[in-house]
């Protein structure tokens, strides 16, 4: 989105520039009379404008679709980092279309912002910090003083872009406005046949902005700014002890988790999960420690409810991948975890280690063991299709085959989801047998 916006951009500055006195320019002409800064200034400043304005229209449409999905807020801080952009360009255009004075301006306003934007990239690869803390503050400086960055309109709640970010990237458009005005003036007083008029303007075009950029790349702020501690939402899923936290600006996830979890729920029968101490997902990067001495991002009152719910708490990535969160950056890497905390089968222990080894079913461990496999991945499936959504049509887990293992394998989640709650004490007991299986979905089939 950068490459074509930030091209665009200068090559409409050095066509402002080199057609400026034809009405098809939408910038002042340069020779409209007055002071030098006024003659080219308002124009710089003009196109510049237009520019940004331009860019933030296009994002409109995505951040309202961003915010009808997350009910957050708007990001303001990522709109301003991304409008700096083509305001530049186009001044480095508009000064291309000056000193140049013709069409093959295009050829420089269309390779530099091209350029940068290719080395923004390379330089400004993702990288996030190591390590089970997660820093206040974080991001490469460089990020600011180059084109394309990733400002991740909606990319975290709870992490937002550093307001004195944004200050220093529009103090960085500013002074490279002033020296593409300042350039323009240069060639107009400097112009004479030849080519020694050129280095002025071309200096100054390019080493003060060059200069600048290089001075907050080495000592300017961070880009990212996370969330102080914070009292997290959470919510509980009746009969079973299943509960989901999230940050107050991520209502998104928090509703859709609390989807899946129910879902997942209607797996267990109620009594059959009373015994277990529960399982708490937090949602996403923002309850990552900022210090070695805290246990999670959280308020003093954010740590008493979150004690109070119990059970083991698990980080859900659902953003930012940390270590934290990596675990489990899956739908189904939760549901695994679900398995393993409500479903007792230690009977079965063994039948698990090798149920990819396993030629037939033949007794109740091979038959639970065979199960439990399959149970995190249609857990999951179904927990989507509850969203309207569809997932990954898995099915068939273990290298068992046989008529209990096919029946078992080509049951539909509905049917596979109904025999479990049926049969989930038999199965944690390893007492259901190859025919009980062929008994009962044999029937259907």
């Amino acid at each position: 989105m950068h490459l074509v916006t930030d091209v665009i951009a200068c090559m409409f500055g050095a066509w402002g520039a080199w057609k400026a006195c034809s009405p098809r320019s939408m910038v002042a002409p340069p020779w409209i009379g007055g002071s030098a800064v006024r003659r080219y200034g308002v124009p710089v400043l003009k196109g510049a404008a237009l520019c940004a304005l331009a860019y933030a229209a296009g994002c409109l449409p995505a951040i309202v679709q961003t915010l009808r999905f997350t009910g957050g807020s708007v990001p303001v801080g990522a709109l301003l980092m991304g409008m700096a952009a083509p305001a530049a360009m186009f001044a480095l255009g508009y000064s291309f279309g000056t000193i140049m004075g013709s069409r093959w301006s295009l050829a420089p306003a269309t390779l530099l912002p091209a350029a940068l934007c290719w080395v923004s990239v390379m330089l400004l690869m993702p990288r996030t910090p190591r390590g089970d803390v997660f820093p206040q503050s974080w991001g490469s400086p460089l990020a600011v003083a180059m084109p394309v960055m990733n400002t991740g309109i909606g990319a975290e709640p709870g992490l937002s872009i550093n307001p004195s970010a944004v200050t220093a990237r529009w103090v960085l458009v500013v002074v490279v406005l002033a020296a593409s005005t300042a350039a323009c003036i240069l060639t107009a007083h400097r112009w004479r046949p030849g080519l020694s008029w050129i280095v002025a303007p071309l200096a100054v075009l390019l080493l003060v902005p060059t200069a600048a950029g290089g001075l907050v790349a080495m000592s300017g702020p961070a880009e990212w700014r996370r969330s102080a501690p914070f009292t997290p939402v959470c919510k509980s899923i009746d009969g079973v002890p299943l509960s989901v936290c999230a940050h107050p600006d991520d209502d998104a996830h928090l509703r859709r988790y609390m989807r899946y979890m129910r879902s997942a729920a209607s797996w267990f029968p109620k009594d059959s999960v009373e015994d277990s101490s529960g399982l708490v997902l937090l949602l996403g990067n923002a309850f990552t420690p900022t210090t070695h001495g805290q246990a999670w991002n959280l308020t003093g009152q954010g740590m008493t409810e979150l004690q109070h719910l119990g059970g083991k708490k698990i980080q859900v990535m659902t953003d930012t991948v940390t270590e934290r969160t990596g675990r489990y950056s899956g739908l189904e890497n939760v549901t695994e975890t679900i398995v393993k905390e409500f479903v007792h089968a230690d009977c079965a222990a063994t039948a698990l280690e090798n149920v990819y080894k396993q030629g037939t079913l033949d007794d109740g461990a091979s038959v639970s063991a065979f199960v439990l496999e399959q149970l995190p991945v249609r857990m999951s499936e179904t927990a989507y299709e509850s969203m309207g959504g569809r997932g990954s049509g898995a099915s068939g887990m273990g290298s068992a085959r046989g008529p209990a293992a096919d029946l078992l394998n080509d049951a539909t989640d509905e049917e596979f989801h109904a025999y479990v709650r049926r049969n989930l004490s038999e199965i944690e007991r390893c007492a259901v047998t190859p025919s009980d299986v062929i008994d009962d979905l044999g029937k259907n089939h």
